[in-house]
């Protein structure tokens, strides 16, 4: 069946003369003359000799496709013309296509009430006009075919057998209290540890919906870092300069942090095909859903990670015993389709930026000594973030009986109660993981760093290594975000600092991440030029600073600032210009200075030492901001 798809301001049609000996009757809800002034989408189709097979699923993906072209520009009208000059192939017999097409338009009206559906008459020679509307999606074409439904039907499968075999999986859950004793999570008395125990009742109950957007959604606009983009797909967003600044920081931390690892920094495509045998069978064992993109005849799919490229690299090289473990590092652009009631501010998106770690390990052990290097770099990285994180560890029993020492030494170090999940039976790739997670305001939690030993996919890529024997051995693999994505580090430390305000706090970023470090206030316009000298200071250390050089009190400037979470407000009047000082408040420590610029750059290099600097890509002079999303 061949469909040819026109959005067109208007239509109309009138039969002519008689195509084959016996044209269908015309009638009412046939009529041998149409017109209409509405936008409507014209369906012109071809039926063909194939479409007698499978001809159920033919029509089901047919009305699939339509209805989803009338979803994408927003119409409700739609006329079904039948058009044999579109076959690509053997046409149907008038009789069968006649059949089929009338299947396909009692369809479309069952799936949907709200559309207003005509069909031009079968068997006639009829003139027509329209009026293509040309936008984007105006003229768009679609072959379904067997092929169509078997690529269709496969990628059905693959998407809902990964994503059920998790949803169906039973696992048990325990504490590991601080001590190492194992306890059954409902007999655990969470006194004092309230934010644990909203972090394991929400694991427990597997329940990821919201009904209302989350706390950091409207602290993310207010301090003008990230927006939602009403232009694309839900669950994608646009970051804004502030947003600019703090993302490219938290990629700069944990690109250092992999590569000081002695990691290997590589670049992957984004698009994959669903054809590639190996990425076929990966799908499978990774519960996620993907995009789809079409080019030429054939679907790709988004990377959901950065996996596919990076195991394909591994698969084409010659890796020794001597190289190992041999560890590969992208911050890869990465793409889930998650639900839309799962979707939830930049906790649980569509599109966002994931640093991938990737690990060739020649045993067990080596695995379990890598697994250990990288849990103390993400625990690390959480202390950099300043973000207080509850933590899962997942596996099988037996792995868990069988290892049991060692994951109470991990878990020991971390001073804290710590959720256990163990599977009887081992539902995707890895054997062990862990997850750092951030409880947010509506009693969720998101997981930020994990690393995972996976078994299956060296032999499902064919990644091999040569052995001291000189033979080919298949390797474990870890998979590492030591940060969990930079767009939910930014969720997390909002949500943290949103906590800390409502326990008497003030919110503010870590000194090293905030977009800018150093507010200057001068009281009047007669000091702007002395301000901009010492922003110039400021800029040569290293340090990013604004100027509120507004025709504003002193209280609003400062109100201004604190809005914005500025750590460092910086004021400068008469007295701080004679003496050679400035009045500076600390936000953090909440205090008041009257201290010289050296005082403040050294305070400022000693509390980022160690971490990534980045340049402030906004103007210094807030009268030359434009405002985005904040209001002051």
């Amino acid at each position: 069946m061949q469909l040819l798809l026109i959005h067109s301001n208007g239509f109309q049609y009138k039969v002519n003369e008689k195509a084959i000996s016996n044209p269908e009757k015309l009638s009412e809800v046939i009529p041998g003359e149409y017109s209409t002034k509405d936008s409507v989408l014209i369906i012109f189709v071809a039926v063909e000799d194939d479409d007698r097979q499978n001809t159920s699923n033919l029509i089901q993906f047919a009305v699939r496709e339509i209805l989803q072209a009338m979803k994408d520009i927003k119409e409700s009208n739609l006329i079904l013309y039948p058009w044999v000059h579109l076959s690509k192939y053997k046409p149907a017999e008038p009789k069968e296509a006649l059949k089929i097409l009338n299947q396909l338009n009692n369809a479309i009206i069952g799936e949907s009430a709200d559309l207003k559906v005509i069909r031009a008459p079968f068997g006639y020679y009829k003139s027509f006009s329209l009026n293509c509307k040309g936008h984007a999606l105006a003229e768009r074409s679609k072959e379904i075919s067997s092929d169509y439904l078997e690529t269709q039907t496969e990628k059905k499968t693959e998407i809902t057998t990964a994503i059920s075999a998790e949803e169906e999986s039973t696992s048990r859950f325990y504490i590991v209290s601080r001590n190492g004793d194992l306890i059954d999570y409902k007999n655990y008395s969470f006194e004092k540890v309230r934010n644990f125990e909203l972090f394991v009742k929400y694991e427990t109950a597997k329940d990821r919906t919201v009904s209302e957007p989350p706390k950091h959604v409207e602290t993310m606009k207010n301090l003008e870092l990230i927006d939602y983009e009403l232009g694309s797909d839900p669950g994608n967003f646009r970051i804004l300069p502030r947003g600019y600044v703090v993302k490219q920081l938290i990629e700069k931390h944990v690109i250092n942090m992999a590569i000081d690892y002695g990691a290997l920094v590589l670049e992957t495509p984004i698009m994959y095909s669903y054809e590639h045998p190996s990425l076929k069978k990966y799908l499978e064992r990774f519960p996620a859903r993907q995009y789809v993109v079409k080019s030429g005849e054939h679907d790709y799919f988004l990377r959901f990670a950065a996996c596919f490229g990076q195991f394909l690299a591994m698969s084409n090289s010659i890796i020794s015993y001597k190289q190992l473990p041999l560890k590969v590092f992208e911050m890869a652009k990465s793409f889930r389709r998650e639900q839309r009631g799962e979707l939830a501010g930049i906790r649980r998106l569509r599109a966002f930026t994931m640093p991938d770690l990737h690990t060739i390990a020649d045993s067990l052990t080596m695995a379990k000594e890598e697994f250990e290097t990288q849990f103390n770099l993400a625990k690390q990285y959480m202390k950099d973030i300043e973000i207080e994180f509850e933590t899962a560890f997942r596996m099988t029993t037996e792995f868990y009986e069988e290892n049991k020492n060692w994951i109470l030494s991990l878990i020991k170090t971390l001073d804290k109660p710590v959720l256990l999940e163990l599977f009887e039976k081992r539902y995707a790739y890895f054997i062990l993981k862990f997850e750092f997670n951030v409880v947010d305001g509506q009693n969720k939690a998101a997981a930020l760093s994990t690393v995972q030993i996976d078994v299956e996919n060296s032999e499902r890529f064919e990644i091999k290594y040569t052995n001291q024997l000189g033979e080919d051995s298949y390797p474990f693999l870890l998979h590492c975000s030591i940060s969990g994505s930079s767009e939910r580090v930014i969720y997390g430390i909002l949500e943290e600092q949103l906590r800390l305000s409502n326990e008497g706090g003030k919110p503010t970023f870590p000194l090293w991440l905030s977009p800018s470090q150093v507010r200057i206030l001068p009281v009047s316009e007669q000091f702007n030029e002395e301000a901009i000298t010492i922003s110039d200071q400021l800029k040569n250390a290293l340090i990013r600073a604004e100027i509120d050089d507004r025709d504003l009190s002193l209280s609003k400037k400062i109100r201004a600032a604190e809005k914005l979470w500025t750590p460092i407000i910086l004021v400068l009047g008469k007295k701080e210009t004679e003496e050679k000082k400035l009045s500076v408040r600390y936000r953090k420590e909440r205090k008041q200075e009257f201290q010289s610029i050296e005082e403040i750059i050294s305070y400022i290099k000693e509390n980022t030492k160690g971490k990534p600097w980045f340049p402030q890509v906004f103007p210094n002079l807030v009268s030359k901001q434009p405002i985005f999303t904040r209001t002051v």
